[in-house]
């Protein structure tokens, strides 16, 4: 508080789910989604926002097992400021992911993602880093992957990997290992 002052944050959401699953191995998922977003910073105006948020996010899903599943998923997310400098995007995401366990022993679960950003107003401003979500305008790629183990009965191993990768810059890396005792 005392460097950047009060900052006050709201979120409103209205979302609709579906969830079928067809046959014994298919489902299908959509969700969609009307938000609004706001935060007004007491001290820095440029830190404020107003975001009318539409998205729309169908998913299919193969079901190996209660424990494994292949998933392909879409979605479009039209983000508007109705304060400031008034910045849009209309974002398209495309991604694949899987999730691999064996009973309650062990687990691998992985996700890849492209994100199409028609991205307008200043990208190097805060509004835009949380109009974006951390992303770039134009060309984004995420991936991910996650191992958990348990190794006995008070003792858990997991294994952390994320990657991303946009037009303008080089390849980041970053990877976690958590051993957690439980006592």
């Amino acid at each position: 508080m005392l460097s950047v002052g009060f900052i006050e944050n709201s979120l409103k959401s209205h979302q609709f789910n579906f969830n079928h699953k067809i046959s014994k191995n298919w489902l299908i998922n959509m969700l969609s989604a009307f938000d609004n977003n706001e935060s007004i910073s007491e001290n820095f105006a440029s830190k404020n926002f107003n975001f009318d948020e539409t998205r729309f996010n169908p998913k299919l899903s193969y079901l190996f097992n209660d424990n494994s599943s292949f998933d392909m998923f879409y979605q479009y997310a039209s983000k508007n400021n109705t304060i400031g400098d008034m910045e849009s995007l209309n974002q398209q995401k495309y991604g694949i992911s899987f999730t691999l366990g064996n009973s309650q022993n062990s687990a691998i679960n992985g996700e890849f993602n492209y994100f199409s950003n028609d991205y307008i107003g200043n990208p190097n401003t805060p509004v835009a880093y949380q109009l974006l979500e951390g992303l770039q305008p134009g060309k984004n790629f995420t991936w991910s992957l996650l191992a958990q183990k348990k190794l006995t009965k008070f003792l858990d191993l997991n294994l952390s990997y994320f990657g991303r990768k946009t037009e303008t810059s080089r390849t980041i890396h970053s990877g976690s290992i958590q051993l957690k005792a439980y006592f």
